[in-house]
């Protein structure tokens, strides 16, 4: 059988509108007859080509143009796990949904433990930005979405009225769990403030 084929088999047992890297078809020949093999099913529409690397099998939705293919979060999330990096909602995001800022992103967006970059795709592009590996890894808790969305901030906009109106969003013992020695001096100074108990 050839690596076409194989890959072509593969490509009919797998989901629709879910982002495939080309690693999915390791298994079916070499790289190279692979990435043949890939181009070949992407030129007759069988596959579409997302990002670079990153393909998808369309899945028709009537009256909705593109909506069959993946979100620029799916596709992120396989980019960075091919590239070992961790991803992190954008603090801008975080800001926004913290009240903190009503700035609005124009693009995907996402922090990384990777490199800053901006990732062209077949519709639109997804902006990468390093941020500290320590802060990523506590996305996941409200004192890191905190913290992720004061990085984004920065020292010059961290103000008392932004200190206050986070406090009444997540309770202060949530930040003295915050390992504060890996921080810039400005960020331990906003916990400081922000893991005292306020008065009443």
């Amino acid at each position: 059988m050839s690596t076409h084929q194989r890959v072509h088999n593969k490509v009919q047992r797998l989901p629709r509108g879910k982002p495939l890297p080309l690693a999915t078809f390791e298994d079916c020949g070499t790289p190279t007859s692979v990435r043949q093999a890939v181009s070949r099913l992407a030129k007759s529409g069988e596959l579409v080509r997302v990002a670079r690397g990153v393909y998808a099998r369309p899945k028709p939705v009537p009256r909705l143009k593109n909506a069959g293919l993946p979100t620029a979060d799916a596709i992120a999330k396989v980019i960075a796990k091919q590239n070992h990096e961790q991803l992190a909602p954008h603090g801008a995001d975080l800001a926004r949904q913290l009240g903190l800022s009503t700035q609005m992103t124009m693009q995907s967006a996402f922090y990384t433990t990777g490199s800053t970059r901006k990732l062209p795709l077949r519709h639109g592009t997804i902006a990468l930005q390093h941020a500290p590996s320590y802060l990523i890894a506590r996305q996941h808790t409200p004192a890191g979405r905190a913290l992720l969305a004061l990085n984004h901030l920065g020292p010059r906009f961290v103000t008392n009225d932004v200190l206050r109106r986070l406090r009444e969003r997540v309770p202060s013992e949530a930040f003295g769990r915050v390992n504060k020695r890996r921080l810039p001096r400005w960020l331990r100074h906003a916990v400081t403030v922000l893991e005292t108990p306020t008065d009443g």
